[in-house]
């Protein structure tokens, strides 16, 4: 148990790798604006809260990717998108995937048997996914880094590519040195036609007791001519307007719209906040993502896509629900399968 639970766990960084990025302080890194992740006096209401909250009625959709399925994929020359739910995405273009926070098993937890639980098993099971050209990682949470499925894939990805300071947790679970690169807020990774750019987000990070011994990222993503931003884990601050005039305009923006709660407001973007990040970004289109899939917050399951759609106004949602491909401008998307979903009153 001890070992499973180390395992899980992961090591500490090389404090030589993460003492040469600015945004360490000597002991932790911090953020680009001065946050407190928890509001700890608003802790009785959370808990008050949590038994109110609903899950969906029954599990939702699941596909299968076969290998006759990815024939027909790679007919097409335009950015593909696959939410596999939460914060997974797996993205095509020209016969290459790249996948983007793969968490795919069923608890979020360094526990099998305890902890926060998927409504829905992974769209894509682990052993159907194709050959990778990357694996990016936002940060070392649970809910972002699944210990199990990132050593599962290491004979057929090319690329780790994550934030500074988890190399020594991705080796510990099995993946070779040479084939992970760790990156700081403004790092730049090239690859075979496609760039991975390191920007900031306002989190933290830690899957134990101590925190923030790990970056968190979020990334421009471009592949071939494609401009994608994904915002990974964030609360909202002034620089993601810095990161859309420096790197905007975007097709495609990836944009978190779930788990919040006012005592953890510094950290989340809730639905109408991920909205207006999503001007400053110069986004293109909206995908949200990070909702409908683990129970995490203290709101309903539905709600944050509920939120959204009563504030997003003329804003271009692209919200396929999860396992389905769609091209990144694909105009037949039901933004609203989820209604299917729903606990009756």
């Amino acid at each position: 148990m001890l070992t499973l639970l180390s395992k899980s766990f992961g090591k500490p960084p090389r404090m030589e790798d993460v003492r040469r990025s600015p945004h360490f302080d000597g002991e932790k890194f911090v953020n680009p604006v001065p946050t407190h992740s928890l509001d700890r006096s608003q802790l009785p209401d959370v808990m008050w809260r949590s038994w109110a909250r609903k899950g969906p009625r029954q599990p939702g959709p699941e596909y299968r990717f076969g290998e006759t399925h990815r024939e027909e994929l790679e007919k097409f020359d335009e950015i593909q998108v696959n939410w596999l739910g939460h914060a997974a995405f797996l993205l095509h273009k020209a016969g290459k995937y790249f996948l983007l926070d793969p968490v795919l098993t069923e608890r979020v937890s360094p526990f099998s048997f305890y902890g926060p639980k998927r409504f829905f098993p992974s769209p894509i099971p682990v052993e159907e996914l194709p050959p990778l050209e990357a694996i990016v990682l936002s940060h070392d949470h649970y809910d972002h880094c699944d210990s199990e499925v990132l050593p599962q894939l290491a004979d057929q990805t090319k690329h780790y590519i994550t934030p500074l300071g988890l190399r020594s947790t991705l080796e510990y679970w099995g993946i070779p040195g040479e084939k992970i690169t760790e990156m700081d807020w403004g790092d730049q990774f090239d690859g075979e036609n496609f760039t991975v750019k390191a920007q900031p987000a306002r989190h933290f990070s830690g899957r134990g007791l101590k925190r923030d011994q790990i970056l968190w990222c979020s990334y421009v993503l471009q592949i071939a001519e494609h401009n994608i931003y994904w915002a990974g884990d964030s609360g909202i601050f002034p620089g993601f307007a810095d990161i859309g005039e420096e790197h905007g305009p975007f097709e495609l923006a990836l944009m978190p719209i779930g788990a919040y709660d006012d005592a953890w407001h510094n950290i989340h973007l809730n639905p109408e906040e991920a909205l207006e990040v999503f001007e400053w970004l110069r986004g293109g289109r909206f995908f949200p993502n990070h909702w409908g899939t683990i129970d995490l917050a203290m709101h309903n399951w539905y709600e944050p896509m509920e939120r959204l759609l009563e504030a997003a106004g003329e804003v271009d949602l692209l919200a396929a629900e999860p396992g389905r491909w769609v091209s990144h401008r694909s105009s037949q998307v039901d933004a609203e399968w989820w209604r299917g979903f729903l606990v009756e009153e």
